[in-house]
């Protein structure tokens, strides 16, 4: 068998001067947007949301704006930012799914229920429909259930 220059085998059928692959230019791939950001609060939409959960985005965009503003708005600490962005994408994750029809009547329900109580100004009320959410419907719910604690609890130590 015949030796190239570098010491190695040559394959029987080749010459030295033929690569061992084709050297065909390889397909572009095309290049896959980078995902959309998550929806917020503020950028979500919101056009399809059922007419009978309409109250429901309505409620809880006032909450996350009252309970934004108590925690010091633009000008919150960084912790604190962090906490009203983590707000903002959790409860964007939750009016993207009422957009969608994404979440079951039982579910829907008691956010009705929990948003009259919030706008009756119950917090107590309101905190027991979360439990409520909490024990029965949390795979559906978990991703934004805390997050709608956590501004309920910010919410009901104000006293507007």
């Amino acid at each position: 068998m015949p030796v190239s220059n570098q010491g190695f085998p040559q394959r029987p059928g080749l010459s030295p001067a033929q690569p061992s692959s084709p050297t065909q230019p390889s397909p572009q791939q095309p290049v896959a947007a980078p995902p959309a950001p998550p929806p917020t609060v503020q950028t979500v939409d919101t056009s399809n949301v059922a007419a009978e959960l309409r109250p429901v985005i309505a409620t809880l965009t006032r909450l996350y704006d009252e309970t934004s503003k108590a925690l010091g708005g633009p000008q919150a600490n960084p912790a604190k930012k962090r906490e009203i962005e983590d707000n903002s994408r959790k409860i964007g994750s939750l009016f993207a799914k009422l957009n969608s029809g994404d979440i079951s009547p039982n579910a829907a329900s008691k956010l009705i229920q929990l948003c009259s109580a919030l706008d009756a100004g119950d917090f107590a009320a309101a905190m027991h429909l979360q439990v409520l959410l909490t024990t029965s419907d949390w795979d559906e719910c978990n991703f934004w259930l805390a997050a709608l604690k956590r501004m309920i609890k910010t919410r009901q130590s104000l006293r507007l």
